[in-house]
């Protein structure tokens, strides 16, 4: 069994809330961030990203799908989010009472692979608050 926290944000401030999830300790987005550091590419395309979450933070109108996307599947009442760059992928869940759950962060190329990752984390969390 995992041990979940979660800590907000603070780069998106907004309506709306936004929390990295820390799985043992372990924050998936500092985690991410030290991965990609070095490449200016993909360290922008993360500010990119990190831009997306805010304008969805504050209830701005509507992303375009390229960038932000309705990933849940059908009967499921959890909403799903996938927020997209070029090259980099960021997915969230949202819970009415809390907000978004930022979970995974990955690569363009690895999208299926991360994706059900995302959804194992998200069972596994939603099950560890009930």
């Amino acid at each position: 069994m995992y041990n979940f926290a979660l800590n907000k944000i603070e780069a998106i401030s907004g309506k709306q809330q936004f929390y990295d999830l820390l799985i043992d300790g372990v924050s998936q987005y500092e985690q991410f961030i030290s991965e990609i550091e070095n490449n200016p590419q993909y360290y922008s395309e993360h500010k990119t990203i990190l831009a997306y979450m805010d304008h969805v933070a504050n209830l701005n109108k509507r992303l375009p799908k390229k960038k932000f996307k309705n990933i849940t599947p059908s009967k499921e009442n959890i909403k799903e989010y996938e927020f997209k760059s070029k090259h980099l992928r960021a997915y969230a869940f949202h819970l009415e009472k809390t907000g978004k759950i930022v979970t995974v962060w990955g690569y363009k190329n690895r999208q299926k692979k991360d994706i059900k990752k995302f959804r194992s984390i998200k069972k596994h969390y939603i099950k560890s608050i009930q």
